[in-house]
């Protein structure tokens, strides 16, 4: 079964009835000529997440339904300012996605259903037709504009290919609190009446949705964090098996800040999918364990790895660019709203607490995912002394000023310390010697030199997002890269969390040997729990 999917928002409708029966009410079909100046009423419901005590909405594991994976193994039905919608926009399209009508419902409330008036100009002469429903909560300025029903039916038929530009990475409108945007989370049809003289009353409108509500997904993506250790406080550990072992005792990690690189700016209103290298693209289709979820910049992604001249154009906060991060103290996450209303009440559950939102970025091919074009994370922390640190190693830590030297993984402390060190072991003290009498370069002889940064000793980890998993954790297995494993999607809730810390991470961009190990979940519709190393090269 895949591991991640969308999921649709369930079951929170709203409604509102909107230009009632009373003459020249703001309707859109006031004014107009004479035949054809009045409004057909059409009745039409979406869902949204449900309540977090309404278990009903989790799905049951099982055959997926429309090419979707199921699960009942944790939801994350979210808050409510992630579920509210103050405007609705109803769009009616042919089957080629093809504007025919819409109109904006302003000041939505919650109800069992909404009844919107149409100007029956726009579908006269399409009696009986199939045609297909889109529902777009939340909408920006750009879609409303699809609204707005002119006598001469202007109407812009382009609304499938629209695309929404973040204005800000850090906060954006799209994922405020209560206007969070969502569209269509597969393709929704419904064929029209033969006659429309019946529905041309708000009181008699026509069940445009009448084979149940119009599912809908949020356009954006969530990260949580769960401190794992106290403080973010780890051993530096050797063995994968064990995390608390360590040939450093008495050195410690301490994880202070956290920042995203490669944060995409723009994405589809409506989503959509392609095979590898963005074949047969599918609107709203299903997302499965071969194909790609697919962006706005996707072509160009995949180039970006050859080159940076465009990278600007599509990405904030880029890799290669340490002065355009954003630090987050993860310190300041503990006191960050917690949202653990998924997966049972188990503990392990427990402890997360919400990060921030985040775009879609999905690079469409699987030599596309790569460290420059990939959504990650880059860990900051420093050096500190743990239970049995040697008062010279505290003393040196405390006063920040001398480099320290690691050598064949175990930190040694001042270049002084490092020869007394070699004392007692041999292949250390010749390394030392060849350095110090010989001049022989440190990296050639082994070793790595941390040098303090305002009085701290600064390590850095990176890890790019994982969305899917099949397995594969084998740089050199052919299939390493498979459709979608590094990817951030829209509608997913990223948890994480740091079981471990292999190595001092030096090293600006991902290429030393410094290792993170996580566990991810990536809810609502499919826990994702597995436990992986990342180190600077995958």
């Amino acid at each position: 079964m895949k591991k991640t999917c969308k999921y649709f928002l369930a079951a929170c409708i709203m409604a509102m009835t909107a230009c009632a029966e009373k003459e020249d009410a703001g309707c859109p079909c006031a004014g107009t000529d004479a035949g054809t100046a009045d409004c057909v009423y059409v009745r039409a419901a979406f869902s949204l997440a449900g309540s977090r005590s309404d278990r009903s909405v989790r799905s049951t594991t099982g055959d997926p339904e429309g090419g979707y994976a199921v699960s009942s193994d944790g939801t994350e039905p979210g808050k409510a300012g992630e579920t509210e919608v103050s405007e609705v926009l109803l769009v009616i399209a042919d089957q080629d996605n093809r504007n025919m009508a819409a109109a904006l419902l302003e000041d939505a409330g919650a109800s069992s259903e909404y009844t919107v008036p149409v100007p029956f100009r726009y579908l006269k002469g399409h009696e009986g037709e199939t045609v297909r429903v889109f529902v777009f909560c939340n909408p920006s300025d750009e879609l409303k504009s699809l609204a707005e029903n002119t006598p001469q039916g202007g109407l812009p038929s382009d609304f499938a290919d629209k695309t929404y530009e973040i204005g800000d990475p850090a906060a954006d409108k799209c994922w405020e609190d209560g206007s969070f945007m969502m569209s269509n989370a597969e393709i929704y049809t419904a064929v029209l009446p033969d006659d429309w003289s019946a529905y041309r009353s708000v009181a008699s409108p026509f069940p445009l949705t009448g084979n149940g509500p119009v599912p809908v997904e949020r356009s954006v993506a969530r990260f949580d964090y769960k401190a794992v250790r106290q403080d973010n406080i780890y051993p530096v550990s050797y063995d994968r098996e064990d995390p608390a072992a360590t040939e450093n005792p008495g050195i410690m990690v301490q994880l202070t800040d956290a920042a995203f690189v490669n944060v995409g700016k723009e994405f589809y209103y409506l989503r959509r999918v392609a095979d590898e290298g963005m074949l047969n693209i599918s609107l709203c289709g299903p997302e499965t364990q071969t194909n790609y979820v697919i962006d706005p910049n996707a072509g160009a992604k995949m180039q970006l790895s050859e080159g940076w001249l465009t990278k600007r154009d599509h990405y904030f906060c880029n890799l290669e660019e340490p002065e355009t991060w954003s630090w987050t103290s993860l310190s300041s996450l503990s006191d960050a709203e917690e949202d653990n209303a998924w997966g049972g009440d188990s503990e392990e559950t427990k402890g997360y607490h919400i990060w921030r939102y985040m775009t879609e970025n999905t690079p469409p091919a699987a030599d596309s995912q790569t460290e420059s074009v990939s959504t990650g994370m880059v860990f900051r922390g420093k050096i500190v002394p743990g239970d049995g640190c040697s008062p010279e190693m505290e003393a040196v830590l405390a006063a920040g000023t001398e480099s320290l030297y690691i050598w064949d993984g175990i930190l040694y402390g001042t270049w002084e310390m490092t020869g007394d060190a070699g004392a007692g072991n041999e292949a250390l003290r010749v390394a030392w010697q060849a350095v110090e009498q010989n001049g022989e370069s440190l990296e050639d002889a082994g070793f790595t030199e941390i040098v303090p940064e305002n009085g701290e000793y600064v390590c850095r980890y990176y890890y790019m997002n994982r969305h899917n998993d099949n397995g594969v954790d084998d740089p050199g297995d052919p299939d390493y890269l498979s459709p979608m494993k590094f990817a951030v999607v829209r509608n997913n809730v990223y948890k994480l969390g740091i079981d471990a810390v292999f190595g001092f991470g030096q090293g600006d961009l991902p290429e030393g040997e410094t290792f993170l190990m996580m566990t991810v979940k990536v809810v609502p519709w499919v826990e994702h729990h597995y436990t992986i190393t990342i180190d600077e090269n995958s």
